[in-house]
C-alpha cells in the first residue's frame, strides 16, 4: 500500500483497523468455542453464542471496505481528471505564448493546489470516518481516536 499521501495513509490506517477488529473478533470466537465444548463436557449450559454480535460486526467491517475503495477510487479519478486538464492547459498556454519565458506549469501547478487539497482532505475526512467505526468495534481500539491509531502505526506526516 502506498503510503507517501495523505489518502494512502488513511487507507492504510483503516486496513489496519479492519485487521486489529478481526482478530479480536477470532480470538474471541475462540474462547467462546472452547468455553461452550467445556461448558458441555462438564454438563453445564453452554454461555451464550455470539454468532450474532459476530455477524453484524463482518457486515460493518465489510460495509467499510467498500465505503473506503469507492472514496479511494473518486478521489484518485478527480485527482487525475485534474492533472489532465492542467496539462492539457499548460501545454494550450505554451503555444500561446511563443516567445514569452514564464514558468506557465508553476502557475497552472499552482491554480489547481487548491483543488487536489480540498479532494484529499475531504478523501482522508471520509476514510477516517470509516476508521473510527471500525476501531469502536473491538473491545482494545474502541477507546482510541483515528489519529492514535495513525500516531501508533507511523502513519501520520
Amino acid at each position: 500500500m502506498d503510503t507517501s499521501t495523505p489518502i494512502g495513509r488513511a487507507v492504510a490506517g483503516f486496513y489496519l483497523a479492519f485487521e486489529a477488529a478481526d482478530d479480536s473478533d477470532r480470538i474471541r470466537e475462540a474462547a467462546d468455542w472452547l468455553d461452550r465444548q467445556n461448558a458441555l463436557l462438564e454438563g453445564r449450559t453452554p454461555p451464550v453464542d455470539n454468532a450474532p454480535e459476530s455477524r453484524r460486526k463482518y457486515l460493518a467491517l465489510a460495509s467499510g471496505i467498500i465505503d473506503v475503495e469507492k472514496i479511494r477510487r473518486r478521489a484518485g479519478r478527480r485527482l487525475r481528471d485534474i492533472d489532465t486538464t492542467a496539462a492539457h492547459t499548460a501545454e494550450l498556454l505554451k503555444q500561446c505564448s511563443v516567445g514569452r519565458p514564464s514558468d506557465i506549469d508553476g502557475a497552472v501547478d499552482g491554480a489547481t493546489r487548491h483543488e487536489r487539497i480540498v479532494i484529499s482532505v475531504t478523501a482522508v475526512r471520509m476514510i477516517n470516518s470509516q476508521t473510527r467505526a471500525v476501531l469502536a468495534l473491538g473491545e482494545a481500539t474502541a477507546a482510541m481516536t483515528v489519529d492514535e491509531w495513525l500516531v501508533s502505526h507511523g502513519l501520520t506526516d
